[in-house]
């Protein structure tokens, strides 16, 4: 019973960091439908996520020889995955509705990162990978054709929500490729990144960008802090790197190929959006995308320590 509980454990940690992720995108829609601001829910997360790392954060940056990356460095991923990731991914969620942001934000991801991957680290994808992203890039396309009539109710184009969304997709691309490229250990950079992010964001946020904190209603505040803070940024991350510590990389990373399905069906059941056929087709292909393109990387993927990791 004891070694059937210790091999269980790897499963579990994958299974609690796919959720997470796949639930992500439903409690960032919350965000953007509420009151609150894309701004105050990136200091929710930049804040929590800060505090409750700060016993770790605090010294590697207050004492420079404890550091496993180059300030400047860190200062980069701290801007790109600390407030401008978020904040761009919680702006499309004003628009666009959680099973977009499932397809967009962690399903154009491969597509993305083998570009970078390409211009910046020379890697060159193979056939089956190629195959991978063409079957990625026709979900998305399907999506977005279904997207271009589509209105919510606040009468905004959900097409608007989408093409922020893929931006938020590259910076994510951005952020990964990055790490290989520097190979900052992932916790390390996790550190870095939760404290360089609450040093420069906060200041900015409460001197300068709106706020509509006080008009939140309390639940809405601590939902958005607790998933977002506590179970995204500390949580997840942890997860994820003890999964890939035990069951691989390569099984991480196509484990996590389901999110975009899996988050395209919490919407539906979470929060009865009623995506249509083109949004689900669009789902299942990239899905499907995704876990041919991770299937083909098995090569890349074992000789690197660092790969995709993703809040979210």
């Amino acid at each position: 019973m004891s070694k059937l509980s210790v091999s269980l454990k790897p499963w579990l940690y994958a299974f609690i960091t796919l959720i997470i992720w796949s639930g992500f995108v439903v409690v960032s829609r919350l965000g953007g439908q509420s009151v609150l601001t894309p701004y105050d829910v990136v200091a929710l997360r930049v804040g929590t996520s800060a505090v409750i790392l700060l016993p770790w954060w605090l010294p590697q940056l207050m004492v420079p020889h404890r550091r496993r990356w180059i300030f400047w460095q860190g200062l980069v991923l701290s801007v790109i995955a600390g407030f401008a990731y978020p904040l761009v991914v919680y702006t499309g969620f004003v628009f666009a509705p959680a099973s977009h942001g499932a397809v967009l934000t962690s399903g154009m991801l491969p597509f993305f990162t083998s570009i970078l991957a390409l211009v910046m680290l020379g890697e060159r994808p193979g056939r089956q990978r190629l195959l991978g992203l063409f079957l990625i890039l026709v979900g998305v396309g399907t999506l977005l054709l279904g997207s271009k009539s589509v209105d919510i109710p606040s009468g905004k184009h959900v097409l608007l929500g989408d093409v922020i969304l893929l931006s938020a997709s590259f910076l994510w691309a951005l952020f990964t490729v990055l790490l290989r490229y520097w190979r900052v250990p992932a916790f390390d950079v996790t550190l870095a990144v939760a404290g360089l992010a609450a040093l420069v964001y906060l200041p900015v946020y409460v001197l300068f960008l709106p706020r509509h904190l006080g008009q939140a209603p309390w639940p809405s505040i601590l939902l958005q802090a607790f998933y977002q803070g506590v179970l995204v940024v500390c949580v997840a991350m942890w997860t994820y790197a003890r999964a890939t510590e035990l069951l691989g990389t390569v099984r991480m990373v196509i484990l996590m190929s389901m999110v975009p399905l899996i988050g395209t069906l919490l919407a539906l059941v979470l929060l009865a959006e009623h995506p249509g056929w083109r949004v689900l087709l669009g789902a299942s292909l990239t899905g499907l995308g995704a876990l041919t393109g991770s299937l083909a990387a098995r090569n890349v993927l074992k000789s690197s320590h660092i790969q995709a990791i993703k809040p979210d």
